[in-house]
């Protein structure tokens, strides 16, 4: 092949000056040729055309003249942006014609799922997920992830009479699903990055009294065809997580060491720990040999709801079992650390935003002494060992 090299030419005008021609030869059958005033301009105009010819081939000179009319007027709107043609280009092409093509957040959101499932994400979290998910496809799950705007998701949480708690939650939840279709090149920016989630007062956690837990242990003791004594022990003075005390099974309780082992296939987190079993629990267990299987029925908040009503209680707040142990231990043990570190937290923060300072230090030291009397006549004396 030979050397590329656009030859310059002196043409005689017939004002009677001299013009220099770069000749490019010919493409798409067509003379290219460029005129200058001096042999310096054309010079420098046909190194300019080898070096481009070097580095794009033929392409460099294939443009039409519409083509090139097309990018003049394009250069003309980028004109103090900043911003080359090429940049804006690939900003049009990730944007409208992403990598995967225009996948709908339908398909991209079943996928996520899937994809969530078969790495082994807990089934709450995946159940969760395609839930929100669900709900916020009902309205946009037929478009491409790189057509939604932030605006429109604002909208979207503005029209629903939720609670901000909840926003927040759908805002988190949508966010992961558009992290992924960017992760995939389905969009090429997340909407949701550019949203202020909803602020919201997080409540103080809800706590039972130490007279309405030791009534509670009193009445399930009473009523042991319910089978839930020893795992409300547990919850009360283990602070096991719900999903971790429906999966407790009683080989897991050691009551010769003084702890609860939960596994790390069991926990939340995925990360085994060890929980104290305090005095007053290991002798709330020791009420009933220790058996096999699991420590909760698999009905068990059914068979809750009726002892509830045996005993008077007409509120189970959420969570309410692992937020009394947090308080309570806090307060007993005046140790963030430590209070953390049995209930599998990665640091201290929650304790010190929500737990601190709301269980008085009377009010701890009569929580751990929750135990069944020797002696009982009457109800209370049966779970109050002061």
């Amino acid at each position: 092949m030979n050397k590329f090299r656009p030859k310059i030419r002196t043409r005689q005008n017939r004002s009677g000056t001299i013009s220099w021609c770069v000749d490019a030869g010919f493409s798409n059958n067509k003379r290219l040729r460029w005129f200058f005033k001096t042999k310096a301009e054309a010079t420098s105009y046909a190194d300019k055309i080898t070096i481009n010819r070097k580095n794009h081939g033929d392409a460099a000179f294939a443009l039409t003249d519409e083509q090139r009319l097309e990018a003049v007027a394009a250069l003309g709107l980028l004109a103090g942006t900043g911003a080359t043609l090429r940049q804006a280009v690939q900003y049009y092409v990730d944007h409208v014609h992403p990598k995967r093509g225009s996948r709908t957040l339908t398909e991209i959101a079943a996928e996520l799922v899937e994809l969530k499932r078969k790495k082994g994400f807990k089934f709450r979290y995946v159940k969760a997920l395609r839930v929100a998910f669900n709900v916020f496809n009902r309205v946009f799950g037929s478009r491409p992830a790189n057509t939604i705007e932030p605006k429109e998701i604002e909208s979207w949480l503005d029209d629903h009479p939720y609670t901000a708690n909840t926003k927040r939650n759908y805002l988190r939840d949508v966010g992961i699903l558009f992290r992924y279709a960017v992760d995939q090149g389905d969009c090429l920016k997340a909407p949701t990055t550019k949203i202020d989630p909803p602020k919201a007062d997080d409540p103080l956690p809800s706590i039972f009294k130490v007279e309405t837990i030791a009534v509670l242990l009193t009445v399930a003791h009473s009523n042991p065809q319910h089978e839930l004594l020893s795992g409300l022990a547990v919850g009360f003075f283990a602070g096991l997580r719900s999903c971790e005390l429906e999966k407790l099974t009683w080989d897991e309780i050691n009551l010769a060491d003084s702890f609860i082992e939960v596994k790390a296939e069991k926990s939340k987190t995925r990360t085994r720990r060890l929980v104290d079993v305090s005095a007053n629990l290991a002798e709330w267990l020791r009420l009933h040999p220790q058996q096999k299987g699991f420590v909760l029925p698999v009905n068990w908040r059914r068979r809750l709801a009726s002892l509830l009503t045996l005993a008077g209680i007409s509120k189970w707040p959420k969570n309410v079992m692992r937020h009394c142990y947090a308080s309570y231990h806090l307060a007993e043990h005046k140790s963030a650390g430590l209070t953390a570190l049995q209930l599998g937290h990665a640091d201290t923060d929650m304790l010190f935003n929500h737990y601190r300072e709301i269980v008085r230090g009377t009010e701890a030291n009569n929580y751990w002494k929750i135990a069944p009397a020797q002696q009982a006549t009457s109800t209370i004396e049966l779970a109050l060992a002061l």
